[in-house]
Order: C-alpha cells, then structure tokens, then sequence
C-alpha cells in the first residue's frame, strides 16, 4: 500500500512542486493550505509522514508541530519542516518542538525523497520497538503496564467528552490444574488459544490485554451495559466451547469474569474501578465459576437476569 503524504503550505505552486515529485516515487499526497487545516486532515487521512511549511497564515507551521507532538493519538507521525528561511535558529527551533527533519526550499526532488524515506524508516524500526514494549510476548494482547495506560486514557477521556466506560477482567477457571497436569508450554498454549478467541470476539474500538498469568482484561469506551454484558458472554460461551488438545488429550476450559461499569458523572477513580472489577471477578468465581459478574459504579452487584440470558443460547 503506498505511503500516504501530506503536505500543508500555503503556496498551490510549492504543494505542485512537491506533489509531482512524491507521485513520480509512488506516493499518495494530500495537501491543504493552512495550519489549522492540518488537524482535521490529519484525522480523515491518517497520514504517514507531514511536510509542513513554516509560515502559514493563521497558524505557523511550529505550532501545529506543537500541537500534533503533544496530541498522544498523533504524535508518533513524523513532521518534516518545510521553509525558505535559512536561519539556523529555524532548524534549531524545528528540532527542538519534535520535528524529525528540515528541508530548505527551493526544493530539491532526490533530497525530499531522501528525507522523507528516512524518516518513514526510522518510524517503522520505532513503531517495532514500541510494539514489543506495548504487547505481551505469548499471546500478543497489550501488556499489563499499557493496559493501565489505556484505562487511564480512556477515563479522562470519558471526564472530558462524557459517556460510560468499562473495565473487565477475564481469569481461567482452575487454570493451575492445566499447567501442574500438562506442562507450562501446554498451559501456554490454552494461554494463546483464550487470547486470540477473546480478540476476535471484541471491536476494533475496544481494547484487550493480559493482566497477568492467566487473567486478562478489557476496556469499553461509550458502550452501553448491555452491549458489555453481550460481548462477555460470547466470549465466555466461545471459549468454554473451544477445544484444546494437549498431549493427545481433548480438554475444555472455561472462564469467570467480573466488569466495573462506570456510567458518565460516576465519581470513582481508575484504581476504584479496577477494585470493583477484581470484586466482581470474585463474585463469578465464587458462584459457580464460568460466569459473568457485573457491578455498577457505586451500586450493588448486577444479575442479568434469565430472560436476557436465553438470547445467548446459540453464539
């Protein structure tokens, strides 16, 4: 797929100019002609690298660099300063606000080429790295420190734009028994097999990670109880219908979980709903295991009842 450009400056000449030589390499470019532009460009488009110049009307190309490096949903993408002036307190000043390179104009075509493949490459050898901090090694969810980071995330984001939010943990039932009767590289195994049931259970939006040995966990932003409820429970059913063969033998597992929900103006911290969570957790597994438990932010323990039940009969 190719690499997606775009340029923000406020000469149709120079985004021309530019445009030419990066279609002529087999990029796709995108252009808009002021800084406050670049924003909701950035969000429709999802570029891969920005050519920004530095004198826009409006707003210059240093603050929308600003801007996109301390926004944490953009700040990863690579911002290459565009400018006539050749001042060096330009560079510096670029450098300095987190711009990955400078390139004077008049432009040349083999520099901008070279330029922007650095910066595209340097972003991919990053993007590794950080996937490898960001992911559990077995079974490739989110590691227990970014599911933390996620959560708070997403609670300040429900305090800033309002709507519920909920945090899941999923733990194996007598999981113990798998590793002590198998073997640790079997218990691996069931490990990866109720991860990857879990990902394929839940949206793009929602998020999934390993919050330790054989607990997972789940964060739901603006999704209604329910929907929650419903999520948990196919997951439950799809994994107690999953059959793991071990060392010529076919076992079943099953799986208990517990949800904190926290409706908008609930006025519990992360750390509390993580608590009413883990509480939640300890309901399901102390009434029978392979079950779903919800609580309310500041209520009492939720049953779904029997009716709401039955729809899940056949996932």
């Amino acid at each position: 797929m190719a690499k997606r450009v775009l340029i923000a400056d406020d000469s149709k000449l120079n985004i021309a100019m530019i445009t030419d030589i990066l279609h002529g390499e087999g990029y796709e470019v995108f252009s808009v002609m002021s800084g406050v532009e670049v924003f909701d460009a950035v969000k429709n488009i999802k570029p891969d690298i920005i050519l920004l110049d530095v004198i826009m009307p409006g707003m210059d190309g240093f603050s929308v660099c600003r801007e996109l490096k301390n926004d944490y949903d953009l700040k990863n993408i690579p911002v290459i300063m565009v400018t006539a002036r050749k001042e060096t307190t330009y560079l510096k000043t670029a450098l300095e606000i987190g711009a990955f390179d400078y390139i004077r104009k008049p432009v040349d075509s083999i520099e901008v080429i070279a330029r922007i493949q650095s910066a595209l490459r340097y972003k991919e050898y990053q993007d590794k790295l950080e996937e490898m901090a960001m992911k559990d090694g077995l079974t490739g969810l989110y590691n227990h420190a970014l599911i933390i980071d996620l959560l708070t995330k997403e609670y300040s984001k429900q305090n800033r734009q309002g709507g519920p939010l909920a945090f899941a943990m999923l733990d194996i039932d007598y999981f113990k028994k798998v590793n002590d009767t198998y073997g640790h590289l079997k218990g691996n195994e069931v490990l990866k097999g109720v991860a990857d049931i879990i990902q394929s259970s839940i949206r793009d939006s929602d998020i999934a990670g390993r919050y330790g040995g054989e607990e997972f966990s789940l964060i739901f932003s603006q999704v209604p109880a329910d929907k929650v409820f419903t999520v948990c429970e196919r997951i439950r059913r799809r994994i107690g219908l999953q059959s793991f063969n071990l060392d010529g033998k076919t076992i079943n597992i099953t799986i208990s979980i517990g949800v904190c929900y926290k409706p908008y103006g609930v006025d519990i911290s992360r750390n509390e709903m993580i608590q009413i969570a883990d509480d939640a957790l300890y309901e399901a597994k102390h009434s029978g295991r392979n079950n779903v438990k919800i609580r309310y932010a500041g209520e009492e323990l939720i049953d779904m009842p029997h009716s709401y039940l039955n729809r899940f009969k056949t996932l």
